[in-house]
Protein backbone atom coordinates (compact mmCIF):
# COMPACT_ATOMS: atom_id res chain seq x y z
CA UNK A 1 0.00 0.00 0.00
CA UNK A 2 1.51 3.28 -1.04
CA UNK A 3 2.51 5.32 1.98
CA UNK A 4 2.24 2.32 4.32
CA UNK A 5 4.87 1.69 7.00
CA UNK A 6 7.49 -1.07 6.82
CA UNK A 7 8.82 -2.24 10.17
CA UNK A 8 11.90 -4.28 11.02
CA UNK A 9 11.86 -7.34 13.30
CA UNK A 10 12.17 -5.07 16.36
CA UNK A 11 9.11 -3.04 15.40
CA UNK A 12 11.00 0.07 14.30
CA UNK A 13 9.79 2.01 11.28
CA UNK A 14 12.53 1.61 8.68
CA UNK A 15 10.88 2.34 5.34
CA UNK A 16 7.75 3.73 3.72
CA UNK A 17 6.09 1.85 0.87
CA UNK A 18 6.33 3.98 -2.24
CA UNK A 19 4.90 1.92 -5.09
CA UNK A 20 3.60 -1.60 -5.40
CA UNK A 21 4.42 -4.21 -8.03
CA UNK A 22 2.71 -4.43 -11.39
CA UNK A 23 1.57 -0.83 -11.70
CA UNK A 24 0.32 0.13 -15.17
CA UNK A 25 3.46 1.15 -17.16
CA UNK A 26 1.50 3.60 -19.34
CA UNK A 27 0.47 5.58 -16.25
CA UNK A 28 3.51 7.81 -16.77
CA UNK A 29 5.27 7.13 -13.49
CA UNK A 30 8.33 5.44 -14.96
CA UNK A 31 10.25 8.46 -16.22
CA UNK A 32 13.62 9.66 -14.99
CA UNK A 33 14.36 13.08 -13.52
CA UNK A 34 15.84 14.29 -16.82
CA UNK A 35 12.61 13.39 -18.66
CA UNK A 36 13.98 10.30 -20.38
CA UNK A 37 12.22 6.97 -20.15
CA UNK A 38 13.59 3.48 -19.48
CA UNK A 39 14.23 0.94 -22.21
CA UNK A 40 11.58 -1.74 -22.69
CA UNK A 41 13.78 -4.26 -20.84
CA UNK A 42 14.36 -1.93 -17.88
CA UNK A 43 10.68 -0.92 -17.79
CA UNK A 44 9.71 -4.58 -17.46
CA UNK A 45 12.02 -4.92 -14.43
CA UNK A 46 10.73 -1.68 -12.90
CA UNK A 47 7.08 -2.70 -13.24
CA UNK A 48 7.79 -5.98 -11.45
CA UNK A 49 9.53 -4.23 -8.54
CA UNK A 50 8.18 -2.87 -5.31
CA UNK A 51 9.66 0.48 -4.31
CA UNK A 52 10.29 1.77 -0.81
CA UNK A 53 11.72 4.92 0.71
CA UNK A 54 14.23 4.29 3.53
CA UNK A 55 13.23 6.26 6.61
CA UNK A 56 16.69 7.87 6.73
CA UNK A 57 16.12 9.36 3.26
CA UNK A 58 12.66 10.58 4.25
CA UNK A 59 14.04 12.26 7.36
CA UNK A 60 16.75 14.01 5.30
CA UNK A 61 14.08 15.22 2.87
CA UNK A 62 11.78 16.38 5.66
CA UNK A 63 14.58 18.17 7.45
CA UNK A 64 15.65 19.99 4.29
CA UNK A 65 12.19 20.88 3.01
CA UNK A 66 10.20 21.28 6.20
CA UNK A 67 12.83 22.38 8.71
CA UNK A 68 14.01 20.39 11.66
CA UNK A 69 11.86 17.36 12.47
CA UNK A 70 12.97 17.22 16.11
Amino acid sequence: MSGGPIFNAKGFLVKINGRGKYREPNFGVYAFEDGSEPTAELLEKMVKSSWVIPISIYLQFASFHLGSYR
